[in-house]
């Protein structure tokens, strides 16, 4: 178990959207240009910079995506918005582990812990005992009915592909974001570095 995350219910609303890692780093993009969150949702409505067809969709998914990126600091949301490959999609699982903090969890405790422990995959067994062995402190996953705890195991791991820290074999993929990633998020979250399998600067 992960730390203060014990502490706070856990939201479950992660099954909305998955990673959208592309628009995420867009709406950054957007965010470094104006400093603005209001202004930006305005962009991702009325300008449609996620380039999504229905009104009703890109407000759903646009204010998803400002929930996480304002878990990010004004430094971390400017790199995401310049960076690629790697450094993009780290940035990213760091905003989604901050704004879901059971993501955080499984991410640490299972896929990370799974990896420095030299087994090589996450099988989908992981995580319904991932929430059983949650459930003792979050009794808001003891009240999900099985279709909901299907539905979050089937997005978890979906975000996981999304994002490159799991194959479509389940396998641990380690991501290797650069030192600039690293420096960033150690100097003022350095326990957020705990969800990645530990690979090159992560180490």
């Amino acid at each position: 178990m992960a730390g203060s995350a014990q502490t706070q219910k856990y939201s479950l609303s992660f099954t909305s959207i998955g990673a959208r890692r592309l628009e995420t780093a867009e709406v950054a993009r957007a965010f470094a240009d104006c400093r603005e969150w209001a202004e930006v949702r305005r962009r991702i409505v009325e300008d449609d910079i996620i380039s999504l067809n229905k009104e009703s969709t890109r407000k759903r998914v646009g204010s998803e995506i400002v929930k996480r990126l304002r878990t990010l600091n004004d430094d971390e949301v400017a790199f995401l918005a310049d960076a690629v490959g790697d450094d993009q999609l780290a940035m990213t699982w760091v905003a989604i582990c901050r704004a879901y903090p059971v993501l955080r969890a499984f991410s640490t405790d299972v896929v990370a812990a799974r990896y420095a422990g030299m087994v090589p995959d996450v099988p989908r067994t992981a995580w319904p005992a991932f929430v059983e062995d949650e459930a003792a402190d979050h009794p808001e996953l003891e009240r999900l009915t099985e279709k909901s705890r299907k539905q979050l195991e089937t997005r978890a791991f979906g975000m996981l592909r999304e994002c490159r820290l799991i194959d479509g074999d389940y396998n641990i993929t380690p991501l290797y974001p650069s030192a600039r990633f690293v420096a960033l998020v150690r100097e003022t979250a350095p326990q957020d570095l705990d969800v990645f399998p530990k690979a090159g600067a992560l180490l």
